[in-house]
């Protein structure tokens, strides 16, 4: 569930990165509000669950309504989002072998607010908190981070630092109770205890460094690093050994992460830019990935653009990953979750893009929409549909002197 979701929250987000500068509005006496109204709709078919033990359907179904707002005045400017996750799930179901619905229904709800201020007109700082609920965790963040410009130089440089904490005990979005009280396994495997920790702590640092090359071109170079200490298995993952014993998913309770992402943005003539990134991703799970991504801009006229998309990913998996009963029961680490397998996958996009930046009266701006699909596919028969829509308006009123 949380891989998921995580997912459906970056799509929610998409287009969003470090929180930038608007100095005009330190030289302005305007209250600006933005607000963005967003809607994603996930479809997912497979049949590898890790629930039952890499085998067993995989469909989900997530809809995904949420809310950005940004509010900025003087040096000063304050963003809010707020969303909620619907998600149906038949592999969830599963955790119970005695239930017989065709599916579970869940609900993922998130909100995270950050604070922007402008030091000087090349120097912005920002902080924020944020918190997200879900049956089977309780997760709150925090984050700093600060945009330097280099005028001089046509240079940007950004830092972000996240932190989160998670309690991965189940209950607290149920019909019948609303706190935790225990984490959750498989109905079968509930006679014993299988962990001896129920959190989780994330650190996740950004660093970022974007040079202008000249009037066409600009690079960008982005490392990241990722710790992770607690309960990084899921508790209702089976696995199935090979002598026909059951047990649940065991990973080690620490977790290294290191990330590059290279960006090169073209713009090619007057109509089309390209956005082109590579990634390259290891940890110490064993895992190595590889992907090469492209966004193509084409402005058909002053209002409409196109925006179609793609993305090829490359990974190696760990060694802490088999198939359904290929497991033995003396290793020490074990896990039949594909998201840790060996797999190649591609996601390929068209979006369209309306930009009428029309006065609604004097002070309602109609910024436009943005409307996106994506299709998904893995090696290992995951395959999934996004779609998304977003709508942006600005609103302006005169500060009271």
């Amino acid at each position: 569930m949380k891989k998921t979701t995580f997912l459906i929250g970056s799509i929610a987000l998409l287009g969003y990165t470090a929180p930038a500068q608007d100095t005009a509005q330190s030289e302005t006496k305007i209250d600006k509000s933005e607000v963005e109204l967003v809607y994603n709709h996930y479809i997912q078919d497979g049949n590898r669950s890790a629930v039952t033990g890499g085998i067993g359907t995989e469909a989900l179904t997530v809809y995904g309504p949420a809310v950005n707002i940004k509010r900025s005045r003087n040096k000063n400017a304050l963003s809010f989002n707020v969303g909620t996750d619907i998600i149906t799930s038949a592999s969830i179901d599963n955790i119970d072998i005695i239930k017989s619905s065709a599916s579970y229904t869940d609900i993922h709800a998130y909100t995270y607010g950050i604070l922007e201020h402008a030091l000087r007109k090349d120097l912005t700082i920002y902080g924020g908190m944020g918190f997200s609920v879900e049956s089977d965790y309780f997760s709150y963040s925090g984050r700093i981070g600060f945009t330097k410009e280099d005028t001089k130089r046509q240079r940007t440089y950004h830092a972000d630092l996240q932190v989160f904490n998670d309690d991965l005990r189940w209950g607290r979005i149920n019909e019948s109770y609303f706190k935790a009280e225990t984490l959750i396994y498989p109905a079968e495997l509930r006679y014993k205890e299988w962990y001896d920790v129920y959190k989780r702590y994330s650190y996740n640092l950004k660093l970022g460094v974007t040079q202008i090359i000249n009037k066409r071109n600009v690079f960008g170079i982005y490392p990241e690093l990722t710790y992770q200490q607690g309960l990084l298995s899921t508790p209702f993952h089976r696995i199935y050994f090979s002598d026909g014993s059951l047990a649940v998913e065991q990973l080690p309770e620490s977790r290294l992460k290191a990330a590059l992402a290279l960006k090169w943005n073209s713009f090619s003539g007057g109509r089309v830019v390209l956005k082109n990134t590579v990634n390259g991703y290891t940890d110490d799970f064993g895992i190595h990935a590889l992907a090469l991504e492209n966004e193509t801009a084409i402005k058909l006229n002053r209002e409409v653009t196109l925006l179609p998309n793609a993305r090829i990913y490359f990974q190696k998996g760990s060694p802490y990953f088999k198939p359904y009963k290929e497991h033995i029961s003396s290793e020490r680490f074990y896990t039949s979750d594909y998201d840790l397998a060996t797999f190649t996958s591609y996601n390929l996009g068209l979006g369209f893009r309306y930009n009428p930046f029309k006065y609604l009266g004097k002070t309602f701006l109609f910024n436009g929409m943005t409307l996106r699909y994506n299709y998904y596919q893995r090696s290992n028969g995951l395959s999934a549909h996004i779609l998304s829509a977003a709508f942006q308006t600005t609103m302006f009123r005169k500060m009271k002197s």
